[in-house]
């Protein structure tokens, strides 16, 4: 995969996982009681995941001169 694709994927992925955030704090599901809090928890997770996700794909491209060795 190249890594504008990459890029482009997280960044979709962490603006959707923020917006899904967003939505989980100031819009509709502040009325969910019961067992549609436990979904409302695991949106939580889910746009969480999202963002973390969206992170390893923008910034998991090794650098050309990167190396795993250490200098000392």
């Amino acid at each position: 995969m190249s890594i504008g694709l990459r890029r482009a994927g997280g960044i979709v992925g962490v603006v959707g996982g923020v917006g899904l955030a967003a939505w989980l704090v100031f819009g509709v599901p502040h009325d969910w009681g019961g067992g549609m809090r436990l979904v409302r928890h695991g949106l939580a997770l889910v746009s969480l995941g999202a963002i973390n996700g969206g992170a390893w794909l923008i910034f998991s491209g090794r650098q050309d001169g990167a190396s795993d060795a250490v200098a000392g």
